[in-house]
C-alpha cells in the first residue's frame, strides 16, 4: 500500500470509528455526544487500530476465531497504551472502565475487547476489501490532493486540540495551585483560630482560677465565722444544760423531801396499828379506787405497795 492510501484508510476508519462512538454514546446518554480526541469527526485510535489489525493479522484473516481473538488482543493493547500515554501527557483520565467487570486498571475491559474483536473481523473480512475497491477507483491525483487537504485539516485540528488541552491543563494546574494556597490559608486561619481559642480558654481558665481562689478565701472566712458561732452556741448550750441540770437536781431534791414526808406518814399509819396487808388488799381489791381530794396520795400509796410486792 502507498503512504497516501494508508493515510486515506486511516482517515476512513477514524471517521467510521467516530460514527460508531458517537451513535453508541448518544443512544446511551439520550443526547448528542461528539466523541473523539479531535474536534473534527475523527477518532484516531480507531484508524490506528484498523491499520494494526490489517497489517498484523494478515496471516489469520481467513479464520474467524483466530482473527477474533487476535483482534481482541491487538486492539486491547492499543487502547491500554493510548489511555496510558494520554494520561501521562495531559494528566487526565479519558475513559474509565473500573465500574465494569473484568477490567484492567480501568483502561480496558472484557466487553469492549470482545466488541473490538468483532470489529476486527468485520474490518478484515468485509469492510477493508470494499474500501480497497472504492479507493482504487479514485484517480491518484485526486487521492493525493484529498490526502493533502485531509492531512492539513488533521494537523490543524490536532494543533488546536492539543493547544486547548494544554491551556486547560494550565488552568487546572493554576486552579489546583490556588486551591492548595487556599487550603494553606485555610489551615493558617484554622491555626490562628485554634490559637485564639486556646488563648481564650487560658484566659477563661485563669479567670476561673482567680474566682476559685476568691471563693476559697470566702469559704475559709465563712468557715471561721461558722466555727466561732458554733463554739459560742456550744458554750451557751452547755451553760444552759448546766443550769437545767441544777434545776433538775433541785426538783429531785424536792421530790425526795416529799417522798420522805410520805414515808413518815406511812410509818405513822403503821403506828396506828393499821396492817400493811390490809392496805395492800384494799388497793388491789379496788384498783379504780379514787378520791377527788386525795387522788394523788392514793396513787402514791398504790405505787408504794407495788414496789414492796416486787
Amino acid at each position: 500500500m502507498a503512504v497516501i492510501d494508508l493515510f486515506l484508510y486511516f482517515i476512513l476508519y477514524s471517521f467510521l470509528g467516530w460514527c460508531c462512538e458517537t451513535v453508541y454514546c448518544s443512544v446511551i446518554q439520550r443526547r448528542w455526544v461528539n466523541r473523539g480526541f479531535l474536534n473534527g469527526p475523527l477518532c484516531p485510535v480507531y484508524g490506528f487500530g484498523a491499520l494494526l489489525v490489517l497489517f498484523l493479522l494478515r496471516d489469520v484473516r481467513h479464520s474467524f476465531t483466530a482473527l477474533f481473538l487476535s483482534g481482541m488482543v491487538v486492539t486491547s493493547v492499543l487502547e491500554y497504551l493510548t489511555s496510558y500515554i494520554l494520561e501521562k501527557l495531559f494528566h487526565m483520565h479519558w475513559w474509565d472502565y473500573s465500574h465494569m467487570r473484568f477490567n484492567l486498571n480501568g483502561r480496558v475491559c472484557l466487553l469492549n475487547s470482545c466488541e473490538f474483536g468483532l470489529l476486527s473481523v468485520f474490518v478484515v473480512m468485509f469492510l477493508h476489501p470494499a474500501a480497497t475497491g472504492l479507493v482504487g477507483k479514485v484517480p491518484a491525483a485526486v487521492r493525493a490532493a484529498a490526502a493533502a487537504l485531509l492531512l492539513a485539516a488533521v494537523l490543524s485540528d490536532t494543533f488546536v486540540t492539543v493547544r486547548g488541552l494544554l491551556i486547560m491543563k494550565g488552568k487546572l494546574d493554576e486552579l489546583a495551585g490556588r486551591m492548595a494556597e487556599l487550603k494553606l490559608r485555610t489551615e493558617e486561619g484554622r491555626d490562628k483560630l485554634r490559637l485564639a481559642l486556646t488563648e481564650r480558654a487560658d484566659a477563661f481558665r485563669e479567670n476561673m482560677d482567680s474566682r476559685a481562689d476568691a471563693w476559697r478565701e470566702w469559704a475559709a472566712v465563712r468557715m471561721e465565722i461558722f466555727e466561732a458561732d458554733y463554739e459560742q452556741d456550744r458554750r451557751t448550750f452547755s451553760r444552759r444544760m448546766e443550769e437545767n441540770a441544777e434545776e433538775y437536781r433541785r426538783s429531785l431534791e424536792e421530790r425526795r423531801r416529799r417522798l420522805d414526808a410520805l414515808r413518815e406518814k406511812l410509818a405513822q399509819l403503821d403506828k396506828r396499828s393499821v396492817s400493811r396487808s390490809v392496805y395492800r388488799r384494799l388497793m388491789r381489791a379496788f384498783p379504780n379506787l379514787k378520791a377527788e381530794q386525795n387522788r394523788r396520795l392514793l396513787d402514791a400509796i398504790r405505787d408504794r405497795l407495788d414496789s414492796f410486792s416486787r
